[in-house]
């Protein structure tokens, strides 16, 4: 549920700089807008009630549009360098 947050939160972003920049059609920005701001807070929420979360982690997730995928890069390489059991 995380990544498809993650994802969600970077592709709305960029689907609403793009609205902004050629046609600025309403209906994008107000199907886009909350979308966006939805996919936002389950991040930072998410982010915030994982006990695993390193603070740089919980820091990074306030970061619009692009803070799930850094968080789940900081999440991929803490477990990277966990040794192996």
């Amino acid at each position: 549920m995380f990544r498809t947050a993650a994802a969600v939160e970077c592709v709305s972003l960029v689907v609403l700089f793009v609205n902004l920049a050629t046609a600025h059609l309403p209906v994008i920005t107000s199907l886009g807008g909350p979308t966006h701001g939805l996919a936002y807070l389950v991040v930072v929420v998410a982010t915030l009630r994982d006990a695993e979360a390193s603070g740089t982690a919980k820091a990074l997730a306030f970061v619009p549009g692009i803070g799930g995928l850094l968080v789940l890069r900081v999440a991929a390489r803490r477990t990277a360098e966990r040794p192996s059991t």
